[in-house]
């Protein structure tokens, strides 16, 4: 399973004075949507929608920066425990686990 390639932009959509603010929808390269943020069930306010969105449109750069840290720290952590260093091995492990499990959320992959 893959996801689609980013970047992926957000477009800020004004609403009718009832409902006020915006609605934020996330649209690929091709502008295609991908979701929408907002007034759905009308529990966030104006800053939290937006802030959701971001978090969501971010998605793809985040996946990627993390994947490169986790291959870089695993790298660095093991050549450290093999020179004699396992305390920064032990003290990076619980990391490298919690980075394995959101990339494996994000890509619905199991560990």
């Amino acid at each position: 399973m893959t996801h689609t390639p980013g970047p992926w932009e957000i477009q800020a959509i004004p609403q009718p004075r009832q409902r006020r603010g915006f609605e934020y929808v996330i649209r690929d390269k091709r502008n295609c949507a991908l979701a929408e943020v907002g007034h759905i069930d009308a529990i966030t306010d104006g800053a939290e929608g937006e802030a959701n969105a971001l978090l969501i449109a971010s998605a793809p750069d985040l996946l990627a920066a993390l994947k490169a840290i986790t291959g870089r720290l695993l790298s660095a952590t093991s050549m450290l425990n093999s020179l004699g260093c396992p305390t920064y091995y032990a003290d990076a492990l619980p990391i490298l686990l919690q980075a394995r499990a959101a990339i494996a959320k994000a890509t619905g992959e199991t560990e």
